[in-house]
């Protein structure tokens, strides 16, 4: 069986069911693992699943190629992703593999995968794929395990919370695998919780679960305001990743969050704060302010628990929302442990989360915007940009093109998991962004004219 190739990204694998992933190529990519296990010296493995339709499926293929090639498995079932790294973390062979299609449409689906406690790329399994393993003579013993009652009586023991400080948090989940975990989470740490979309269903009937798109968050935002919730998080499919929106209906961005737990993190230790190049220019100036260590990474989770492993931060971060706490934590993105520390965060100033956000600079900044392109296209575009662009400024090309101005900054870079340009803007005052924005189209016109830029 022919695999695509493209499926196999800089992240993870990801691609469309049953057309590119599906129970065949699961079987196959399998084997690839396994040959991986071999490498690490690695005997047994935790296994998980989203909500998506074709999880089920997927995650009985993988446990029986798995175990055909002797390999143990721990299947710890429909989890998010934080769970199944949680449980990796606690294994002897701290390794890990999720069937998940993080927020991408419903009918994707993909792998995640952890081994030997350390990230592995989907290119990195690509490479494997044509390698030879026999079966194994004595298949691996499989085991089920449900992990979710550890892990909230671990993040029960890790939080901070002045009982007598209690919250009402709206939980919006999006239908994805976060309601298996987020709301009986906050009810444990105390919280008042109103429930939206918890339901676990793949068809994602209500809005899509992707927190870092403004159009998913308006449910969660007039539930905040009908019910005078003091915040509202929201969580993206796999629940890796964390929305916050204030008690006056406000969204803040992921940056921000960063910004807010910074001075939380570094006014009792000092290190190194990972963040990524979407992010804005004030999370390095109050990081070096406080007396911190900023370090600029590639967007992505693969990349970002790289660099955890090089540097040993105290907290990392992307603008989409993937937060890494390694202070008290354990170093890998978790959507609802951070939901967990920005209760502890209120708790802790006994002031409402938009007092908290006023106290940080007023930034001019659009969200992540997209331009629709192809897998096929989207890296040479970045390319050609790159070298062609006449924009005068500091030039930052670790991932795509990010330009530092006088007056803000402007980035372009390729999408590793959807067919799409990413973009994003800042600058000093209203007018700056805009003329920043209105700069970069314009040299992307120039460069790129055949690309129909419509900005979603």
């Amino acid at each position: 069986m022919e695999i695509a190739k493209s499926i196999f990204r800089e992240y993870d694998i990801r691609g469309i069911y049953p057309d590119q992933v599906n129970e065949n190529a699961i079987s196959l990519i399998a084997k690839a693992i396994a040959i991986k296990c071999d490498q690490e010296n690695v005997r047994e493995i935790c296994i998980g699943r989203d909500g998506r339709l074709s999880g089920e499926s997927l995650l009985k293929s993988l446990e029986k190629s798995l175990s055909c090639y002797g390999i143990n498995i721990q299947n710890i079932g429909l989890v998010t992703t934080p769970l199944l790294y949680y449980a990796a973390k606690k294994n002897k062979c701290k390794s890990g593999v999720m069937i998940t299609g993080s927020h991408n449409p419903k009918n994707y689906n993909g792998i995640k995968l952890i081994i030997n406690d350390k990230p592995v790329s989907g290119n990195e399994i690509y490479k494997l794929l044509d390698r030879n393993k026999d079966k194994s003579e004595v298949p691996g013993k499989i085991e089920f395990f449900d992990i979710k009652s550890n892990y909230i009586e671990e993040v029960k023991n890790n939080i901070q919370i002045d009982e007598n400080f209690k919250l009402k948090v709206v939980i919006d989940c999006g239908n994805g695998a976060a309601g298996c975990i987020a709301p009986k989470l906050f009810s444990e740490l105390g919280c008042e919780v109103i429930e939206l979309f918890t339901e676990v269903d793949g068809n994602f009937p209500n809005h899509h679960p992707d927190p870092g798109k403004l159009e998913n968050l308006q449910d969660l935002i007039a539930k905040v305001k009908l019910t005078k919730a003091d915040l509202g998080l929201a969580f993206d499919g796999d629940g890796d990743r964390v929305g916050l929106i204030t008690d006056r209906g406000d969204v803040i961005y992921p940056d921000k969050i960063l910004m807010m737990f910074c001075k939380e993190i570094l006014n009792i230790n000092k290190g190194s704060i990972i963040f990524d190049v979407k992010c804005t220019n004030a999370l390095p100036d109050l990081i070096k302010n406080l007396g911190g260590t900023p370090i600029m990474s590639p967007t992505g989770h693969f990349h970002i628990k790289n660099g955890i492993k090089e540097h040993n931060p105290l907290l990392a971060g992307e603008m989409s929302g993937h937060i890494f706490f390694n202070d008290k934590w354990h170093g890998f993105d978790d959507g609802h442990y951070s939901g967990a520390r920005i209760i502890e965060l209120i708790s802790n100033n006994k002031r409402s989360i938009s007092a908290i956000n006023n106290d940080l600079p007023n930034l001019f900044s659009t969200p992540e915007l997209n331009i629709t392109v192809t897998d096929e296209t989207k890296f040479q575009i970045i390319e050609d940009f790159s070298m062609k662009c006449n924009l005068e400024g500091e030039k930052i090309n670790i991932d795509g093109l990010r330009i530092n101005f006088k007056n803000g900054w402007g980035l372009l870079r390729a999408s590793n998991t959807t067919p799409k340009l990413v973009m994003r803007f800042e600058g000093n005052t209203e007018d700056d962004l805009k003329e920043i924005q209105n700069n970069f189209l314009h040299e992307l016109s120039r460069i790129c004219p055949n690309i129909d830029i419509n900005l979603d």
